[in-house]
């Protein structure tokens, strides 16, 4: 396996997880049905493209990197500090929205930063871009 495509997926998944941990800390706080819903939405969608990189990493002999303890609970108490301050769901909203913008940055520099990697790491990283691109819009109307 190229090296490019195992630090590629291997910085996907991580973050797709960081994702996935956002989405739960902001349902801690979240009233609104629509808002709820769609948080659950798309943790789940986080979770299936982390899953095909699991699959992915998996038939290369690889196991996936899970993100560090304490970088999970450093960004749950941070979110928790954020949205305590004004605990509204239009606040959520515009948080995650926030998120969306930092994720998708990320994933571009991804997509530079490992040029050699093969075509179906590349393919993971479009999906989970497609993905935030779509949670972004959604948040929109919530916020």
């Amino acid at each position: 396996m190229k090296d490019d495509t195992e630090k590629l997926l291997q910085k996907c998944t991580l973050g797709a997880q960081m994702g996935v941990n956002g989405i739960n800390a902001a349902q801690r706080y979240a009233t609104d049905p629509g808002l709820l819903a769609l948080l659950s939405e798309f943790k789940d969608r986080h979770r299936a493209v982390e899953e095909e990189i699991q699959l992915l990493l998996a038939a290369r002999g690889k196991k996936s990197r899970r993100v560090n303890t304490v970088v999970k609970k450093m960004a749950r108490a941070v979110t928790g500090m954020r949205i305590a301050s004004r605990p509204d769901n239009g606040r959520i909203a515009q948080m995650m929205i926030g998120s969306c913008d930092a994720a998708l940055e990320r994933l571009a520099g991804l997509l530079s930063r490992y040029p050699s990697a093969d075509d179906s790491a590349k393919e993971c990283v479009k999906k989970l871009v497609l993905t935030e691109q779509e949670y972004r819009m959604q948040l929109q109307s919530c916020a």
